[in-house]
This record gives C-alpha cells, sequence and structure tokens, in this order.
C-alpha cells in the first residue's frame, strides 16, 4: 500500500501458475489472522504484532450417515442435543425431515476441548469417524449395525484457515484488538476475529459492516479534502 491505493499479488491455482495483480484505492481483508501472519504485508508494527499475537483454537467435526434415523424411529428425539463426557463432546440431531424415509445423518461429535480436538486433528479422516462411531455407540447401541458413511473435518487441517476461530484473552484484547481493528492506511481487517463474537459467523457479519461503514465515511472524508 502507498498513499494513492493498495495493491494485492495472487495466484491462479486454477487458472494456472503465475502470479497477477490487482489494484483498488482501499482493502478490507477478511483473511484469517493464522494465514495472513504468513503473508508479507506492509502494515506497521501495531496491527503486525496484533496479527501475530492472536492463536487458533482448534475443533473438529463428525458427520455420520446411518442407515435409517434410528434416533427418531426408536428413541423419539427430534432435533436437540445430547452433551456427553466423552471426547466427541456432543451429538447433534437434524431438526428437519422428521420422519423421513431412508438415510439420516447426525452431528456424531464436535469437539471443543483443546486435548481431544487436538487428539483427534492428529487422526486421519477415517480414524476420526471410526472413533466417533465408537464413542457414540455409549450412547446409541444402534451406531454400530446402522452406521453407513462418515466425513470429518479438523479447522487446524483446514489449508486455508489453520484453526477454528481467534483466540483472545482479556490480555491480548487489552494490548492488540484496537490496533487489529483499527485503520493502517488504506487497510483495514474483518471477521469474527476482528470482533467481540469469535466463533461465529454473526461476529464476522458485524465486523464486516463496522469495517465497510468505517470505510466508507473516511473515503469520504479523503474525498472531500482532495
Amino acid at each position: 500500500q502507498d498513499k494513492h491505493g493498495v495493491r494485492a499479488t495472487y495466484e491462479d491455482t486454477a487458472g494456472g501458475s503465475s502470479r497477477q495483480t490487482v489494484q483498488a484505492d482501499w482493502c478490507i481483508c477478511t483473511i484469517p489472522l493464522s494465514i495472513l501472519g504468513q503473508i508479507p504485508m506492509n502494515v506497521g508494527g501495531p496491527m503486525a504484532a496484533a496479527i501475530a499475537a492472536v492463536p487458533y483454537y482448534t475443533s473438529v467435526k463428525v458427520g455420520l450417515q446411518f442407515k435409517r434415523r434410528f434416533w427418531e424411529e426408536d428413541e423419539h428425539i427430534y432435533g436437540g442435543v445430547t452433551y456427553t463426557d466423552l471426547p466427541i463432546g456432543q451429538i447433534g440431531y437434524p431438526s428437519s425431515g422428521f420422519f423421513s424415509d431412508g438415510k439420516g445423518v447426525l452431528l456424531g461429535a464436535y469437539i471443543w476441548d483443546m486435548l481431544n480436538s487436538m487428539e483427534f486433528t492428529s487422526m486421519t479422516l477415517a480414524e476420526r469417524v471410526a472413533k466417533a462411531v465408537e464413542y457414540g455407540s455409549n450412547i446409541h447401541p444402534q451406531y454400530r449395525e446402522e452406521f453407513d458413511n462418515g466425513i470429518a473435518v479438523a479447522w487446524h487441517r483446514a489449508p486455508f484457515a489453520m484453526g477454528c476461530f481467534g483466540l483472545w484473552t482479556e490480555a491480548t484484547r487489552a494490548q492488540h484488538y484496537d490496533n487489529l481493528c483499527g485503520f493502517d492506511g488504506r487497510i483495514v481487517l474483518a471477521g469474527e476475529h476482528a470482533s467481540y463474537l469469535p466463533a461465529w459467523q454473526e461476529g464476522a457479519v458485524t465486523s464486516a459492516l463496522d469495517a465497510i461503514d468505517r470505510l466508507h465515511r473516511r473515503a469520504l472524508a479523503v474525498g472531500a479534502v482532495a
């Protein structure tokens, strides 16, 4: 960036490996800090320190498909959550498609606990699914017979996120939050990490609306001076 505008260089991996550059008057950057901290960017020391100060929490979700909706047919469970003291954390039941014939999908694990989520993160996809079925069988014995297929996501293994959400503490917010959310020249950041609602889409949306509003007013002020 300079006093006239911003430039971003990127590679379109789908269309070839050649680098391309785009230019604009301003930049609202929504890249997660876990990734942004690895990208060269000419911002000042306070924003750079803020970007580097926020670690990212790990979390794992496992979706399990079963041959039938046994939780409805056998146990009369229609939506809601079972909270457990097992490493899978919780089981979530679909709140739509009640009484449907055929296969059904539920949330077989939503793991927030740091130690358990890191353990699941270290597993292969197949191992995560198998463990979710194993632990879930303690709640629903039908798991093993009715299991059909599964999928798992570990946010620390997602290459474009490398973590689930920004992990703020009171100390890091006091030291870095204003510097992270403030303008650095013609660049401003937005996302759940730039909000007081981390890990939620609401935090990302409110952060974006705030950044856009501030940018609009700043651009009008710069235009008036010019």
